[in-house]
C-alpha cells in the first residue's frame, strides 16, 4: 500500500476528463489499495471548481449534482482528510514564508507534512502546479504530477 496526498488540482482529476484522470483513477480505486489523503479544505476548493467549472458551461446542472454529491461521499468514506487546527495553520505560514506559497497552496503542503507525521511514513505528493511540486519535494516527499502521465 502506498500513501498518496493528493491537492485539488489532482483530485479533481478523479472527477473531471482531463489530462492524467486515468492514472489518478487507478491511484484511487479500492482494489488499489493505495491510502488516499486530503486536506480539509479540498471540500471547498472541490465544490468550488466544480461550481465554476458549471457557470463556465463545461458541466450541466445535473453533472455538478453528481459530480458534488460522488466527491463528498468519498470525501466521507474513502479519503483520509487531515484537520485544520492551529498547528497546522502555523505550519502552513511558515511553508508559505519558506516557499513563497499562496495560502491554499500552504495549508495543502502543511496537511501532507502533518499526514506524514501521523502515517509513519512515506507520503507520495500529487499536484497539478508545479511551484506546490518544487515546495513539496524540497521538502522531502516524492511528488508526482498528474499531467505527466496521459
Amino acid at each position: 500500500m502506498t500513501a498518496y496526498f493528493l491537492d485539488t488540482s489532482a483530485l479533481a482529476k478523479r472527477y473531471i476528463a482531463e489530462t492524467g484522470s486515468k492514472w489518478i483513477q487507478s491511484l484511487v480505486k479500492p482494489s488499489a489499495q493505495n491510502q488516499i489523503v486530503v486536506s480539509a479544505i479540498i471540500r471547498i476548493e472541490m465544490v468550488s471548481l466544480l461550481g465554476r467549472r458549471q457557470r463556465e458551461g463545461t458541466l450541466t446542472q445535473a453533472q455538478f449534482v453528481t459530480l458534488r454529491r460522488n466527491f463528498l461521499s468519498h470525501l466521507r468514506q474513502r479519503y483520509l482528510m487531515i484537520d485544520i487546527d492551529e498547528p497546522l495553520l502555523a505550519r502552513g505560514a511558515a511553508l508559505s514564508t519558506q516557499h513563497m506559497l499562496r495560502s491554499l497552496d500552504a495549508v495543502q503542503l502543511a496537511s501532507a507534512v502533518i499526514a506524514r507525521r501521523s502515517l509513519g511514513g512515506p507520503v507520495v505528493f500529487l499536484s497539478a502546479d508545479q511551484r506546490l511540486l518544487t515546495a513539496a519535494q524540497n521538502g522531502g516527499f516524492l511528488i508526482d504530477d498528474p499531467n505527466n502521465h496521459p
